[in-house]
């Protein structure tokens, strides 16, 4: 696919990688579904201020934001507790060691790991979207790869 000329191909472009993160960070497709669209709607209001770059780090970035807004307002506790919500999975054992780890990180660390792993985000584009340098972008990513290991590792025990 080309260059997005409209907000239609701009939506068919960037929905499925926005959508993929966003059920990464909330667990739920149904709700997913409903801050994926408040992103594009954010996003397509405040196109004017869009400086350029990799439209899909700017999308993250915006898709981020809206939902740790929606879940502050939503659940007036931690970000970190929202994450230890439940996955039914064919492979529930799995599924719970992997968020059992995620949910034991820092938010930052979880975010650097889930932009870059989950989204497939270049060191870059994870730094445009939590507002960082590259190389702190891979010192996060790095630390956050080896509290991941601890406490998956742990977890399994």
């Amino acid at each position: 696919m080309g260059t997005p000329t409209t907000i239609e191909d701009f939506y068919r472009a960037h929905a499925d990688a926005v959508y993929a993160f966003l059920i990464s960070l909330c667990r739920d497709r149904t709700y997913a579904e409903d801050l994926m669209q408040e992103t594009f709607v954010k996003a397509t209001r405040s196109l004017g201020g869009y400086r350029g770059g990799n439209p899909r780090s700017w999308l993250f970035t915006i898709a981020r934001s809206v939902f740790i807004d929606d879940t502050r307002r939503r659940h007036p506790v931690p970000v970190e507790e929202i994450y230890e919500a439940v996955v039914e999975d064919a492979d529930f054992a799995e599924t719970d060691a992997i968020e059992q780890a995620l949910s034991r990180m820092p938010e930052r660390h979880r975010m650097a790991l889930l932009l870059c792993d989950r989204a497939g985000l270049s060191y870059e584009e994870v730094a445009d979207a939590m507002h960082c340098t590259p190389a702190a972008v891979k010192v996060l990513i790095h630390r956050a790869r080896v509290s991941f290991r601890a406490y998956y590792t742990e977890y399994q025990r």
